[in-house]
Formats: structure tokens, C-alpha cells, sequence
């Protein structure tokens, strides 16, 4: 177990989380001082790129799909539940922060937060909204969390009252992440004809919401596997199953959805075309369905869910990597690469938010240690 659990303390990982984040600190900084013109490729044509992409549409669809996650879990209750909802919230939690910065990231110097939250959260500003969702988040967390570290504020009379908001706040919460898909998709059925018809029609609503809640599963499967290899520490065991299986379900409901939107609109023919849209598309279904079936007949098995859920967190990645950026190509006709400045930023907000979780699980008690006797049940090898 010491020597697993050492995996991910490599110096190694350590350098390449500090260049990540320190080029999209310099990347940042350009931006800010000469404009997303000058550091990034976007356009009127093209106003979406890889940090709206990879880091807004992506973090808004974790919080989404993890708070509402947080919720089954809180309600059905128990100790393992409870568990898996405290990593649950701390998933959304950081997939919101995440979407937040990519937001700014994508927004012109003189838009500032300051500003964005004093006009409060109108239809036309995501980042207002998630900005006063991410204050309800840190009350949650604040409840959640800061107990373990403090017995006297167990006994606090004013704490006890404030820990009864805990599940309304965090039914408030889930309803304003889906809200915010709801208005993702909402821009991009007012672009109309900018985009492509295969990334838009009237179930994308639904196909955003499924995709959500199997990438959220995804995540605490990948999650959960990755913090056991490097601190000894996992979702517990008995829920594995249990989760593996919702996951699949939850898989098969979207694929579902997804093929019968195309086969109803008449564009289920353009898969098996040789565009690039098509191929792009072929290729996320593909993906799914693979990572689907990889976890199907594997619930005790967490590598083999680990690398299952690592193939559904990449076909969820490229159905919001393909819907804010080659939707757009297609239905403008221009091609969009992203800078090296645009790349910096996408990804250091990413390392941001796994390291952001991997101090979480190592200093809180988000996640519960491995016990010999329950780990001779599952296969680790």
C-alpha cells in the first residue's frame, strides 16, 4: 500500500502541474493586457473556442450531473452514501469554479467579474449566475466540511440551525446547474443556422442534462481510482457496483436519446458520411458505446471501471468540445485552431481543478480509507 500510494507524489507530476499553471498565468496575463484578439484565434464567426469548450461547457455539465448526484445521495443517506455525496458536491463544486474561470477567460478585459456580478444574473450572463452559485457552493461546503476540523463549532447553536439548510440549499443549487445547461443550450438554438444540425434540435435540453449526469458518474469512477492509487482512499467499495451500474444506465439513455433525436430529424445517414463533422460525431457515439460496455459485467472491478469511465469522460469531453467549436465551423464555414495562449488557459484551469480535488481527499474527509478485509472482495490488480 506505500509504495501505491506514492505513485502520484513523483516530482514529475509535480513539475508539469507548475508549468501548466504557470503558462496559463503568463497566457492570462497577455490576454488581459492585449486582448483575446491578439492571444486567441476567435471571431465574430467563430466567438467560441477551447476554454468556452473544455472548461465552461464541460465544468457547468460536471456540476450539473455531480450535484444532482449529491442530492440521491443525501437522501438515500447512510455512510456510504453520505460519502458519496460529500465527493459529489466537491466535484460540482470545483466543476462550477472551473466554468467560471473559463468564462472570464473567454470574456473581453474590460467585462470584469466585479461588474458582471453588480448587474446580477440577468438571461444574457452565464458567468453572473454561476458566480452567485459558486457563493452557495462555499456555504455548502462550509456545512459540509468544517466540522471535521472543528468540534466546538459541532456544539455552536446557530451552526446546528445552519446545517438544517443544507439539503434546500443544495436542492437550489442542482435546480440553478440545470438552469445553466438549459441556457447553454438555449444560446445555441438562437444561433439557428450557425450551427450545425447535428449538434442542435429540440432534444438538446435532454441530451445535455444525460450527458451530465453519466459524466458526473464517470468522473467519481475515474476519481475514485486515481485517489486510491495515490493517498489510499476511494469511494466505498460496496457502492462501486452500484454506481457502475447507473453509469451504464445512464450511458445507454443517452446513446439512446442521442440516435433517436438524429434518426428523427433524418440525419442519422450523415455518421456513416466522410465529413468531418460526421467522423467527429461517429466518433464520440463510438466512445461512449465502447466505454459502456467496458464497465458492463465489471461493477467489481475497479480498474476496469477506471478505464471505463475514462472512456466515457472522453466522449462527453468531445460532445461539448464538438458542440461549441465544430458545430460552429460547420455552420460558418470557417476553421477554427485554437492559439498556444488558448491552450495554456484551458488546460492550467483543468489542473486547477484536479489539484484543487486531490488536496481535498488528502486533507478532508471526502473520501474513506481502503480496509483489508473489504478490499479482498474487489479486484485492485
Amino acid at each position: 500500500m506505500s509504495a501505491l500510494a506514492g505513485r502520484l507524489h513523483l516530482d514529475g507530476w509535480r513539475w508539469v502541474f507548475l508549468v501548466m499553471i504557470s503558462g496559463g498565468a503568463v497566457a492570462s496575463f497577455l490576454a488581459a493586457g492585449h486582448g483575446l484578439g491578439a492571444t486567441t484565434r476567435l471571431s465574430d464567426a467563430i466567438p467560441w473556442g477551447l476554454c468556452l469548450g473544455l472548461n465552461v461547457f464541460c465544468g457547468i455539465a460536471l456540476a450539473a450531473g455531480a450535484l444532482t448526484w449529491a442530492i440521491v445521495a443525501f437522501v438515500v443517506g447512510g455512510g456510504d452514501w453520505r460519502i458519496v455525496g460529500r465527493a459529489s458536491l466537491l466535484t460540482g463544486s470545483i466543476g462550477y469554479v472551473v466554468a467560471m474561470l473559463g468564462a472570464i477567460a473567454n470574456e473581453a478585459p474590460n467585462n470584469h467579474l466585479l461588474s458582471t456580478l453588480i448587474r446580477g444574473w440577468t438571461p444574457r450572463s452565464i458567468l453572473s449566475g454561476a458566480a452567485w452559485t459558486c457563493l452557495l457552493l462555499a456555504a455548502l461546503l462550509f456545512i459540509e466540511f468544517l466540522p471535521d476540523h472543528s468540534f466546538r463549532l459541532i456544539r455552536k447553536w446557530w451552526f446546528v440551525k445552519f446545517q438544517r439548510l443544507e439539503l434546500p440549499l443544495l436542492f437550489l443549487v442542482t435546480i440553478l446547474a440545470v438552469l445553466h445547461q438549459f441556457g447553454l443550450s438555449r444560446l445555441i438554438v438562437l444561433a439557428g443556422t450557425r450551427f450545425s444540425p447535428l449538434w442542435l434540435g429540440p432534444s438538446l435540453s435532454m441530451i445535455f442534462y444525460t450527458s451530465s449526469v453519466l459524466g458526473a458518474l464517470a468522473v467519481l469512477l475515474f476519481a475514485s481510482w486515481r485517489s486510491w492509487v495515490a493517498f489510499g482512499k476511494t469511494l466505498p467499495l460496496p457502492v462501486l457496483p452500484v454506481i457502475a451500474r447507473a453509469l451504464t444506465a445512464a450511458a445507454f439513455v443517452y446513446l439512446l436519446v442521442r440516435l433517436m433525436d438524429l434518426l428523427e430529424r433524418g440525419l442519422f445517414s450523415s455518421l456513416f458520411t466522410m465529413t468531418r463533422e460526421g467522423l467527429l460525431l461517429l466518433l464520440e457515439i463510438v466512445v461512449l458505446l465502447i466505454g459502456m460496455m467496458w464497465i458492463k459485467g465489471n461493477e467489481h472491478k475497479p480498474r476496469e471501471l477506471f478505464v471505463g469511465s475514462a472512456l466515457i469522460i472522453a466522449g462527453v469531453m468531445a460532445n461539448r468540445l464538438n458542440t461549441a467549436i465544430t458545430a460552429l465551423e460547420a455552420g460558418t464555414g470557417q476553421n477554427y485552431l485554437p492559439r498556444w495562449g488558448e491552450f495554456l488557459i484551458a488546460y492550467s484551469l483543468v489542473a486547477v481543478g484536479v489539484g484543487a480535488f486531490a488536496l481535498a481527499v488528502k486533507h478532508l474527509s471526502v473520501l474513506s480509507e481502503v480496509d483489508a478485509g473489504t478490499q479482498a472482495s474487489f479486484s485492485f490488480g
